[in-house]
């Protein structure tokens, strides 16, 4: 089969779209029309957008792909709330994305890297090491396949999109910020800023800088320990940037853009889960003004740790909430498919489909 040689569409804002070969010379409305087909109308070829000149989209076929990538295998867990889809990469490498099913609204979890650098020690994507960064065309077509399927199910409606799949965020910063402004575009898929969330171990440079930009998506601190010796065992990241920059990066951020952040704590019995821990966790709520998201640890094959039972999960955040200004525990969901939070990994490279 001969390789398709064509550049990749997906993954362009109009702005951007005039550096390109055909679209160079193209006015503004209409760069607008083909980002409008190709981002909200979810359009496959351009033969279909009939607004625009018969011989541009000919040579628009000709030039350009609006392929989506493909989806190896397809997991439903047991109870119907978690989809784990794995996507192959063209170099043979692959990505996994999860759908949570909630009462008002799904969630997408995006992955924005093959494996990941910082090898915290509680998640399974470390194990991999960093592979290479994600495009923006891979970024946005996990987002896209999950949209066309809940069309094609019949709910179109409102979803929420959480960076927090494998890789870190914000070490792909060019990719990520390029991918979140085609979300949240009014000619891409006009997806709210309060409803992107990007989650980080805590680059201080990189959370300063997104302060900066003109959509400022939430941002939730991956923290899981209130002492920097305890962090630099679960997070190496924390040597360089301790708890105190990181905190007063997340509070910069939350003076600037006005957008709510969140302190996520993954609760490890022995390890983070003593009472002074909550006391200290609620002190670093209230001075960033914060929320703060408590996850049970998931367990996952190769790792010894071990997560705080249900008792002591409930005492932890019952200890918080006199003090702190909101404190959840999150359910997880999807343990049977390794889709929960810290488990996602790709072992070897995906040898077929699979329903």
């Amino acid at each position: 089969m001969q390789e398709d040689t064509r550049i990749r569409l997906i993954g362009w804002h109009p702005d951007q779209m005039r550096a390109l070969p055909v679209l160079e010379d193209e006015p503004n409305f209409r760069l607008r029309q083909i980002a409008a087909w190709i981002y909200r109308r979810g359009a496959t070829e351009f033969a279909v957008m009939t607004d625009l000149p018969a011989a541009l989209r000919k040579e628009l076929s000709r030039r350009y792909s609006l392929d989506l990538l493909p989806v190896a295998r397809d997991l439903r867990s047991c109870d119907g709330s978690t989809r784990k889809l794995l996507f192959s990469l063209v170099d043979g490498l692959a990505i996994e994305a999860v759908q949570m099913h909630e009462p008002r609204r799904d969630t997408v979890c995006v992955s924005t890297q093959v494996g990941c650098a910082y090898r915290c020690r509680f998640c399974a994507t470390g194990r991999m090491g960093l592979k290479r960064n994600l495009t923006a065309h891979e970024i946005l077509s996990q987002v896209l396949v999950v949209r066309d399927g809940r069309r094609a199910a019949g709910s179109p409606g409102h979803f929420n999109l959480v960076f927090m799949g494998m890789g870190e965020p914000l070490a792909n910063y060019e990719a990520v910020t390029a991918a979140i402004r085609v979300l949240g575009d009014d000619y891409g898929l006009g997806i709210g800023r309060r409803r992107i969330t990007v989650s980080t171990v805590g680059l201080a440079p990189q959370i300063r800088r997104l302060a900066g930009e003109p959509f400022a998506p939430r941002l939730a601190l991956s923290l899981n320990a209130t002492r920097d010796q305890t962090r630099s065992h679960l997070m190496p990241v924390n040597r360089r940037y301790p708890i105190r920059e990181v905190l007063a990066a997340l509070a910069e951020y939350r003076a600037r853009t006005g957008q709510r952040t969140t302190l996520e704590y993954v609760l490890l019995a022995g390890i983070n889960d003593a009472p002074e821990d909550a006391r200290r966790l609620s002190r670093f709520a209230r001075d960033c003004d914060c929320t703060v998201n408590l996850i049970v640890f998931n367990d996952h094959r190769g790792n010894a740790l071990r997560g705080s039972g249900p008792a002591s999960a409930e005492a932890f955040r019952g200890a918080m909430l006199p003090h702190a200004p909101t404190v959840t525990l999150r359910q997880s969901k999807g343990q049977d498919i390794q889709a929960a939070c810290g488990q996602l990994c790709i072992e070897a490279r995906p040898t077929g489909s699979e329903e």
